[in-house]
């Protein structure tokens, strides 16, 4: 851009350049400094209209003069604009080049967990940014879905600065598929550490697939864990105890999709209230109270007399 731009300049004060001499040396055909400065452009644009043409062989001489140098500067221009937006879609294309926007979503590593993610993200949000860091694809794999593509390694700082790491404002971070799932959940954990290096405020959600390293990747910073191994362990266990369960839990994980289950504040009427007050007062605005958050808790269906502070969070299905 910077070489398109003063490019562009030169161009202009050549053309200029040569709009004022020609005005000078043939008023009479050339009245104002604005119509030289047409006609330079119409010439070396090749248009040609012949409004304007110089009758003196000075003027002439300095026509011949602007139309070497123009042509060839406009061009060297074209060829240039050209040139830079292949280079810059190719970039894009091959994950090469740098995401300069905000507040944006980053997620590492490509896989089917990933693609569904992201499908049910834009589901949520149709104009959220998107910034797919991966180490094996060769091309973006959701060009047409306003995902941005950065290829890397994801435990190197120069991959991290390209997606703008600085400035995004969540991370999920998934587990590599190729590897084992003890080198999966340490490679992700060397990711997570980089990523708080450069950016120690960023939100990051980090798939675990072993037991063994959920402390480990508490102390490297995870804002919050997904414990793979445990949602579908439970799944496989409900399903075996009581058949067919297992379609209204994945219904239940579906209300998320939809933004049908949320937190909300609760409201100074909710304060000192039981429970099953609070459940009474939410079904007359069309919210189905399920769960209280106290702190880091979460409270799925506590006693009905339990009560709801002023700090709490109140897990709700909205009708």
């Amino acid at each position: 851009m910077n070489i398109i731009l003063r490019l562009f300049l030169i161009i202009s004060i050549v053309f200029i350049a040569f709009g004022v001499s020609i005005h000078f040396i043939e008023p009479e055909n050339f009245p104002t400094i604005f119509d030289g400065i047409w006609w330079v452009v119409v010439t070396t644009a090749t248009v040609g209209y012949g409004d304007y043409v110089p009758e003196t062989i000075i003027g002439r001489s300095v026509g011949i003069v602007m139309i070497l140098i123009g042509a060839s500067l406009v061009t060297f221009y074209m060829v240039t604009v050209a040139t830079s937006v292949f280079k810059t879609l190719d970039a894009l294309h091959e994950g090469s080049a740098a995401y300069k926007g905000k507040e944006h979503m980053i997620i590492v590593g490509w896989n089917e967990r990933s693609k569904n993610t992201i499908q049910h993200l834009h589901f949520i949000n149709p104009t959220l940014h998107i910034v797919l860091i991966d180490d094996s694809l060769t091309e973006n794999p959701l060009a047409d879905r306003n995902v941005y593509f950065v290829k890397g390694n994801t435990t190197k700082d120069e991959t991290l600065k390209r997606a703008n790491i600085e400035k995004a404002g969540t991370v999920l971070i998934t587990a590599d598929q190729n590897m084992n799932e003890h080198e999966a959940d340490m490679q992700s954990i060397l990711t997570l550490l980089a990523i708080k290096g450069l950016n120690p405020m960023i939100y990051c959600l980090v798939e675990i697939l072993t037991h063994e390293q959920v402390n480990n990747a508490r102390r490297a910073g995870a804002d919050e864990l997904i414990e793979t191994y445990l949602v579908s362990s439970y799944i496989m266990v409900t399903s075996i105890h009581s058949h067919g369960l297992s379609t209204p839990i994945l219904s239940l994980l579906n209300l998320t999709k939809e933004r049908r289950l949320a937190l909300v504040t609760p409201t100074e009427e909710f304060h000192d209230k039981t429970f099953s007050r609070g459940v009474e007062l939410l079904l007359k605005e069309g919210f189905l109270l399920i769960g209280i958050k106290k702190r880091e808790e979460f409270l799925i269906y506590p006693s009905p007399s339990i009560t709801i502070d002023m700090n709490d969070e109140l897990l709700v299905i909205i009708h």
